[in-house]
């Protein structure tokens, strides 16, 4: 298409040479070429060109703002059974083919955040897996404009288009991603990570990280991640070192990855879920919240425990006692029923289990806090709406605003097999306007008047001193700290005339 372009503007140019000198020829010749790079470098007609190519096997795309650079190969079966992909971060599904798709570089850290992972980790490879016996003829063509857009699942960043190489040829140009898209052909495509091809670091999936650990995996058992937080888990048989007695399979909301959210009033963390559970033996499914440590040498966590089965709340406490490396022990002491309450809904029992960690280095105390749900003992599907918040108020020992600095979705087996589908599991971090407190509004109806004095005559009558903060900074209306005969004095002032304000 582009050459036809650049023939069609050379006849014309032709026609109007008649007759003209030599010099007014090269003059126009050379804006002839200006106007062919031009067509060259701002538009890329891709489909036609593989038209004229009869198809390539070997792709490559530069992009810029962000740089990145993309490769698409083609691979055996037989090849993927002795050559490793290093870096493997998901995999794509597209017209029946299945992509293996690696990042160039790896090694990402825990403590790797998203504006470094889009500059230094932005480089991947896109392997098309076939049989030896359908070896793609001179005719296969790449979804190059799906592939890359679905990529961005594993954190892929996209800019404009500045060169493409198809085999050997090499085409420069100056133009958007949608260059590559078939707009009279829609493509649907299956995104997914499997775990177990994970040979170092994180896999990370709409900025979500997955991990399971190898020694779980290589014996059959499989957690294959999907977007959106959600994922699959096929256990099918339990072993586990002789350090520990449990394996964690989780999803993890990294916020050192971003920042570091604070929990309050004002800032919630919402959770919707919805899974399938076929699983059966000893297991809990958590979600956990870290905490930063109150003191030096103490620790404090909290989780809510959705299910747990086979095990009592005391058996899920010590099943995380383990040893770490040589002389660092963690040791579970014990643990008692703090309350019970209802959340969203459903009765919930919270417990305090104590842990003692010595260690060759450091030694330290921790406090966990669990809340268990108590009416998913038996169930096969189950979900909930989680207001983080509402729970984590019932924690005399957490202070209103606590920082949360990770979000975990574990499934805690301990001598479990089976299937556990995730089919929902949306984290929100959400924002909400406290409501305003007026001062000597105790009845909460907007407005102060004889109503909210006779609240603070039987209040004051019954010695009742509220545990809300809320009514608290309502009642106290001289700002000394408490609720007296001083501050009802000053309210029946203020509603009876004699007074305009409470100071």
């Amino acid at each position: 298409m582009i050459l036809k372009k650049a023939l069609a503007v050379i006849s014309t140019a032709t026609l109007m040479f008649t007759g003209s000198a030599v010099s007014e020829m090269y003059a126009s010749a050379s804006v002839v070429t200006d106007v062919k790079d031009k067509l060259n470098n701002d538009f890329f007609d891709y489909y036609s060109t593989i038209d004229s190519l009869g198809g390539y096997s070997y792709a490559k795309i530069v992009m810029e703002s962000p740089e990145s650079t993309l490769e698409f190969k083609n691979i055996t079966e037989d090849e993927l059974k002795t050559q490793k992909i290093n870096n493997y971060t998901g995999t794509i599904e597209a017209e029946g083919e299945t992509y293996l798709v690696a990042r160039k570089k790896g090694n990402i850290l825990y403590n790797t955040t998203f504006a470094e992972i889009e500059e230094s980790y932005n480089d991947y490879t896109f392997y098309h897996v076939f049989r030896e016996e359908n070896i793609p003829d001179e005719g296969f063509v790449f979804p190059l404009y799906e592939l890359i857009q679905e990529a961005k699942h594993f954190g892929l960043v996209t800019g404009n288009l500045r060169s493409i190489t198809l085999d050997n040829n090499n085409y420069n140009c100056n133009c958007e991603l949608s260059a590559l898209q078939n707009k009279d052909k829609e493509i649907s495509c299956k995104v997914y990570s499997e775990i177990s091809k994970r040979y170092m670091g994180y896999m990370i999936l709409d900025g979500y990280d997955y991990y399971s650990p190898e020694y779980y995996v290589i014996y059959g058992s499989e957690m294959i991640a999907r977007p959106n937080g959600c994922f699959t888990i096929n256990a099918e048989e339990f072993r586990i070192p002789p350090t520990s007695s449990y394996v964690d399979s989780y999803m993890e909301k990294n916020l050192s990855r971003t920042s570091f959210y604070e929990l309050n009033a004002k800032n919630n963390i919402s959770i919707d879920y919805q899974v399938s559970d076929s699983i059966e033996g000893k297991y809990s499914i958590m979600y956990k919240f870290y905490l930063p440590d109150p003191e030096a040498n103490k620790r404090i966590s909290f989780s809510i425990a959705e299910k747990l089965s086979g095990m009592s709340a005391e058996e899920l406490f010590k099943s995380y006692e383990k040893s770490i490396g040589i002389g660092n022990t963690l040791t579970f002491v014990q643990s008692e029923l703090v309350k019970s309450y209802t959340s969203g809904g459903h009765e919930y029992d919270l417990y305090k289990g104590s842990y003692k960690f010595f260690g060759e280095f450091s030694s330290y105390t921790e406090d966990s806090y669990i809340a268990v749900r108590k009416d998913t003992t038996d169930s096969d599907s189950y979900g909930n709406s989680i207001n983080v918040y509402e729970h984590m108020s019932n924690i005399e020992e957490l202070p209103n605003d606590t920082e949360v600095y990770s979000v975990e979705l574990s499934f805690h087996n301990c001598t479990a097999v089976g299937t556990l589908d995730f089919t929902r599991n949306d984290i929100r971090f959400v924002s909400t306007e406290a409501p305003e407190v007026i001062t000597g509004d105790l009845n909460d109806d907007g407005r102060i008047d004889s109503f909210d004095v006779i609240i603070a005559r039987n209040a004051i009558i019954s010695v009742t001193d509220s545990n809300d903060a809320k009514t608290n900074e309502k009642m106290d209306l001289n700002k000394d700290g408490c609720f007296s005969v001083a501050d009802m004095v000053l309210l029946q002032s203020f509603v009876l005339g004699k007074t305009k304000t409470f100071k």
